[in-house]
């Protein structure tokens, strides 16, 4: 009966997360309507708030999508729901082609189906996270934690460098700079989720609050500089190529923290191979993509 409990438990999840990935990327289409219509040397952010398309695709991300994400995040934790979600590529690629004028090419649509194709890759790794059992008073833990932390807001930085003086790559480091974001952002809403499961029991404790502050403030930081890269992105290049390679750090930081910061075991003797396979495949199709965007 268990088996089968949980079996449920991690197929709702898939599907949540897949679900909050369709969500997601129509709101990064209407977003990217939104943004086109905008002068590059407007300032951009100031624009978007007072426009209604702009809020809208906002509004399918942060009402619908992301208690779907949090959904799945209870579910079946942090690590495969980024590959998962990228299924809404599809979406974004016929609404970017359809709606935003976006052109498309052969190796287009090749570096999309890599993408897309890790998703069943990372389904299959199985390496989900059960949230309820990790520790979070576990000093080495949080040491590691606020290591893999620091790391990516150190990568962050060195693409805000790095696209301030390459006017041709800035599309790119930015998107990839949004990824990391919102990297760090899924990261810790695994580790808010695991308070919310707590107090949801009645275990509450006075002494979690000051981590749970923290998870919420980076959550929120980093959902917010995500989307405000993002948007900054969609100025110098288009959102079917930008966005799969803005899924490279996405779907690859959580599986190495599956290992490095949670430091779990795989949960079959193949996990790892696909893991890796997933890796590969989006590298692969995010250098397709990338190429067509840097050319």
């Amino acid at each position: 009966m268990n088996i089968e409990i949980t079996t449920n438990t991690y197929l709702i999840g898939v599907l949540s997360a897949i679900t909050a990935g369709i969500i997601f990327n129509i709101g990064i289409v209407i977003q990217k309507i939104a943004v086109s219509k905008i002068s590059t040397s407007a300032k951009l952010l100031n624009q978007l708030i007072r426009k209604p398309l702009w809020l809208i695709g906002f509004s399918f991300q942060f009402i619908i999508g992301t208690p779907l994400n949090m959904y799945a995040q209870s579910n079946i934790g942090p690590a495969i729901i980024p590959g998962l979600m990228s299924i809404g590529l599809i979406v974004l690629t016929i609404g970017a082609v359809r709606y935003a004028g976006e052109a498309f090419n052969f190796s287009d649509f090749a570096g999309i189906l890599l993408v897309i194709f890790a998703v069943t890759v990372f389904g299959l790794s199985k390496l989900s996270i059960n949230m309820e059992e990790i520790n979070l008073r576990d000093t080495v833990l949080l040491i590691r934690l606020a290591v893999f932390t620091i790391i990516i807001v150190g990568f962050s930085v060195l693409c805000h460098i790095f696209q301030k003086s390459n006017t041709k790559m800035k599309g790119i480091l930015r998107t990839i700079n949004a990824g990391l974001f919102l990297s760090l952002s899924n990261l810790w809403l695994g580790i808010f989720m695991v308070f919310f499961s707590k107090w949801s029991n009645g275990n509450f404790l006075l002494s979690d609050l000051i981590l749970a502050g923290i998870s919420c403030a980076i959550v929120f930081a980093g959902s917010m500089l995500g989307i405000a890269e993002t948007q900054r992105a969609f100025q110098f290049g288009e959102a079917s190529k930008l966005i799969p390679i803005q899924f490279v750090p996405v779907q690859i930081l959580p599986i190495i923290a599956y290992f490095l910061v949670f430091n779990l075991k795989p949960a079959t003797p193949y996990s790892i191979l696909l893991a890796i396979s997933g890796i590969g495949l989006v590298l692969i199709g995010a250098a397709l993509l990338a190429r067509r965007q840097y050319a």
